[in-house]
């Protein structure tokens, strides 16, 4: 009898397949989902606890988790954190945005991004060891002087580190005092990558001769006091420019001498054209109105791709006069453009020049905001500026085929103070009847506004402070418990329905009573805040793609048609 032989089993042959959680590259993208950060904005806090846990797992989940979870250092947000782990685990920093107490030492040479200022030995060691960054945000010494032969040495070795980096393509910069040349060659070693560039403050730059930045796609100029009269003609040297946005913190004179032959039918107090003529030390008014011009001409010539442009005024509560653009150096810079997509400015006034601008864009247009705010000019005045305003964004909505965003705000004192007589004035009854009078054209062309249909039926966001009554925020409002109510036929009808109350709700309109001599518009209850709210919401209702809608400070959203409510009923059975 043959003895038997045993052969092993064929399972015993089987190829081992590793889990997908024994790929490194399986568990990298699943700690990329854990949470790390808790919170939003100042309350963001460092919170690590379930990476960490699931760290423990084994060698390897630690090994594949430890680089996300040290990728971005915030140092304020992780100030609790050892100074010795810091140390031991900086190698895996990626993104320094915070450095708060911990300097350091720090030995990551595989930065991606780094936020730091001048004059700390350790950032600039950062500099010098990571010439691979690709971000970077670096605070200048701002009006600090550099006299001593210690400072000159500090700030040479500081723009020599700067001097080294070619890789960004993220460069913000702040109190940035280069001096003849050195702008220009710091830009140009990153020319051939930089797309962001924002600059604040810049000073020295007179010449950016030779300078060529063909990848940049957005920038951002924040000017203050003296300045760098070289930027007005930076957008030359940016062939791709698609978003512009400038910012002014500088007043001027409130009675500029015009543009000859410039449609300018009200004058502000303060304009960006005029900072950058002061900047060009040009004390003639008459030449400081044709620096917008310029800008205007250079965009036309060198930006043909341009389609976005935001202008911020630096605006406070405190500080009334601001930096804003008169109506027709707007429109300049609009017409400069061949296809405009969005444009966003802080303003004291709207006025026809720019409108009409705006509407020759209308089949480009997508996104628009206007914030207005009040100027030195009298109440008298303010009253006809807010009319005219209306008047014109009834314009606009009539206009702007594709507008998908429309944003509209006014301050909360300039609606009083257009709405409202001043009690301090000496002309007594004729002044209170003709502010009174002046108010009720207001609300004759808020209610055309409101009534008056869309262009556009692809409108997606949607936000309006100051125009109408702000009436959502208290307990006992009417149109927040119609609008609360599902049951309610109003609400069914108008559709949307309050999520967020207003923390900063304009009551302007919330005061007004019958008025003398208004229309029957007015007289059939359009100046009642309540019911132009109802109206608007009303209005909307063939806005089908709208999804974004807030209403003086407060937001809404859609109430569910009862087909969409069947459906989510159907499909979670």
């Amino acid at each position: 009898m043959e003895p038997s032989i045993s052969t092993p089993s064929s399972s015993s042959f089987a190829p081992h397949h590793p889990s997908p959680l024994d790929l490194p590259e399986i568990l990298t993208r699943i700690g990329q989902f854990l949470p790390l950060w808790s919170g939003e904005g100042f309350h963001r806090e460092f919170s690590p606890l379930p990476l960490l846990r699931c760290a423990l797992v084994s060698k390897l989940w630690r090994a594949s988790l430890l680089p996300t979870l040290w990728f971005v250092y915030d140092g304020f947000r992780m100030r609790n954190v050892p100074s010795s782990i810091l140390i031991q685990y900086s190698h895996l920093f990626r993104i320094i945005s915070n450095t708060g107490p911990f300097k350091g030492p720090f030995h990551c040479q595989n930065l991606i991004e780094l936020s730091t200022v001048y004059g700390q030995e350790w950032s600039r060691e950062l500099l010098i060891t990571n010439l691979g960054l690709k971000r970077l945000v670096w605070g200048g010494p701002y009006y600090r002087r550099i006299e001593t032969l210690e400072q000159q040495q500090e700030w040479q070795l500081e723009l020599k580190a700067l001097m080294g980096l070619e890789n960004l393509d993220v460069l913000k910069t702040s109190g940035f005092s280069l001096g003849e040349g050195l702008f220009v060659k710091v830009l140009r070693n990153n020319a051939s990558r930089l797309s962001n560039l924002a600059l604040s403050t810049v000073e020295g730059v007179t010449s950016i001769e030779g300078l060529e930045l063909p990848f940049l796609t957005e920038l951002h100029i924040t000017f203050g006091g003296t300045e760098s009269p070289a930027l007005v003609d930076l957008v030359r040297c940016c062939p791709r420019l698609q978003r512009l946005s400038l910012t002014g913190s500088r007043t001027r004179s409130p009675a500029p001498s015009p543009i000859p032959g410039a449609n300018h039918h009200h004058v502000n107090n303060s304009n960006l054209g005029n900072i950058i003529t002061s900047l060009l030390g040009n004390n003639d008014h008459r030449s400081k109105e044709f620096q917008i011009g310029r800008l205007a001409q250079n965009i036309r010539e060198c930006c043909p791709e341009l389609s976005a442009i935001k202008f911020s005024s630096n605006y406070t509560s405190v500080i009334q006069s601001q930096c804003f653009l008169h109506d027709f150096e707007s429109a300049a810079l609009v017409n400069a453009c061949r296809r405009l997509e969005a444009f966003s400015a802080d303003m004291v006034t709207l006025d026809h020049g720019l409108t009409e601008a705006l509407v020759s864009q209308r089949h480009s247009l997508k996104s628009l905001t206007f914030s207005f705010h009040e100027s030195s000019e009298s109440d008298q005045q303010t009253g006809i500026d807010m009319i005219r305003e209306v008047h014109c964004v009834r314009r606009l909505k009539a206009s702007l085929v594709r507008l998908r965003e429309l944003n509209l705000s006014w301050d909360k004192d300039l609606v009083h103070a257009a709405i409202e007589p001043s009690t301090s004035s000496p002309e007594g009854y004729h002044h209170h009847h003709h502010h009174h009078q002046q108010a009720s054209n207001i609300q004759d062309e808020v209610a055309a506004f409101l009534e008056e249909p869309w262009v556009s039926l692809d409108m997606d966001t949607l936000s309006i402070s100051g125009m109408i009554a702000s009436a959502v925020s208290s307990s006992n409002d009417t149109m927040a418990h119609v609008s609360m109510n599902p049951s309610s036929s109003l609400s069914t009808k108008i559709g949307w329905r309050l999520v967020r109350p207003s923390t900063d709700s304009l009551d302007a309109f919330q005061h007004q009573r019958q008025l003398p001599g208004s229309n029957s518009r007015v007289s059939s209850g359009h100046g009642d805040g309540e019911v132009m709210q109802n109206l608007l919401l009303l209005n909307i209702t063939p806005l089908t793609q709208l999804r974004n809608l807030t209403l003086n400070h407060a937001a809404y959203e859609r109430i569910p048609s009862e087909e969409e409510v069947a459906f989510a009923t159907v499909s979670v059975a």
